[in-house]
């Protein structure tokens, strides 16, 4: 089940400890912390690496493909030939997976997904990643923009700079906004989720495959409790661009995925997770991951050469401090996967 975890891109080359002491625990030490865990605003590969592993999308790549697709939450991938892909590209059809369970045992629901698409549209904060979904959907950037084109005023005259409210003569505008432009573009239908474009985009099941937790599904039960959006279309905008730290699922997680969110200790910056041992698909072997931000490169140093660390990330600077080491491995040149999208 190791292939569940992240890697390390870019500058980084992966090295791995060949001998573990303990087979069911794995240590990643790596650089930093990540930035939050808020799916809807995380858009770094330290925070990625934790949700990746903790939520789940409607369905992931197949392997090593970038252009075809397998179901997870979903049941099946929308394709013209089976039906589930309409309206020459504009509409995608969900069948949602049943006997899934989030980590609290509360079991998977259409409602999770719709509510979870709508609370990441319309947090949608300022250098997060909604945009892309924004994009794909609606044909613009951000949650603002379809609100100015809705409305047909800049937001700074929509809403009070005090408090933050609509003023009265935009306010039920600004409810219709999420009657009549959001919730129209993710509805229930059955055990479906059925996602409504504007326009056919090409990008767009890409957009929300496996890894990309801005696409990720919530349990919409959990989320109220801790104080997001309450899903009324009266009270959306009081969630709206949530600081950082504010966010109820800063450091806290819950999915459906291999594996359970436990602590972040933000001190030694170090993340722990347990295997979902009710995990639909297959428990993980591994039974506890710890990703650790150590950024002074000669402890990294030390505790993969002791057998602390199961791999660590290295700059390329230091990559020959650890070649000869038989008992260390030293992967190079790692695939990695980036994503443009020229608008």
């Amino acid at each position: 089940m190791k292939k569940l975890l992240v890697v390390l891109l870019g500058i980084f080359v992966a090295v791995f400890a060949l001998a573990a002491f303990d087979p069911t625990t794995y240590v990643s030490a790596t650089i930093g912390e990540p930035d939050t865990l808020d799916p809807h605003l995380a858009y770094d590969t330290a925070s990625g690496e934790v949700l990746y592993n903790v939520y789940e999308n409607l369905i992931a790549y197949k392997g090593r493909s970038v252009s075809e697709f397998e179901p997870r939450l979903a049941t099946e991938v929308p394709t013209v030939k089976n039906g589930l892909l309409k309206d020459g590209g504009k509409t995608y059809v969900f069948p949602i997976r049943k006997n899934v369970k989030f980590h609290n045992g509360n079991p998977l629901t259409p409602e999770d997904v719709e509510y979870s698409f709508e609370r990441g549209l319309l947090y949608d904060p300022d250098g997060g990643p909604m945009w892309m979904m924004w994009y794909a959907l609606f044909g613009v950037h951000s949650r603002d923009e379809a609100l100015e084109e809705f409305v047909g005023k800049p937001v700074d005259e929509i809403f009070d700079a005090k408090t933050g409210e609509p003023k009265a003569e935009y306010k039920q505008k600004v409810i219709d906004f999420y009657k009549q432009v959001v919730d129209p573009a993710i509805e229930v239908q059955g055990d479906n989720v059925v996602i409504k474009l504007v326009r056919p985009y090409a990008a767009f099941m890409n957009i929300i495959a496996q890894s990309a937790h801005w696409a990720a599904v919530l349990d919409k039960e959990t989320c109220i409790k801790l104080g997001l959006w309450d899903g009324k279309a009266e009270t959306w905008w009081k969630y709206k661009g949530l600081e950082k730290e504010k966010s109820p699922l800063y450091a806290y997680a819950m999915g459906t995925g291999p594996y359970k969110f436990v602590e972040w200790d933000r001190k030694q910056q170090k993340v722990t997770l347990v295997a979902n041992e009710n995990y639909w698909r297959e428990p993980a072997k591994i039974k506890k991951v710890i990703i650790w931000g150590i950024d002074e490169w000669s402890t990294r140093k030390a505790m993969i050469e002791k057998g602390d660390a199961d791999s660590i990330a290295v700059v390329l600077e230091y990559l020959d401090q650890l070649r000869g080491n038989k008992d260390i491995q030293i992967i190079e040149n790692i695939p990695s996967l980036s994503v443009t999208v020229l608008a």
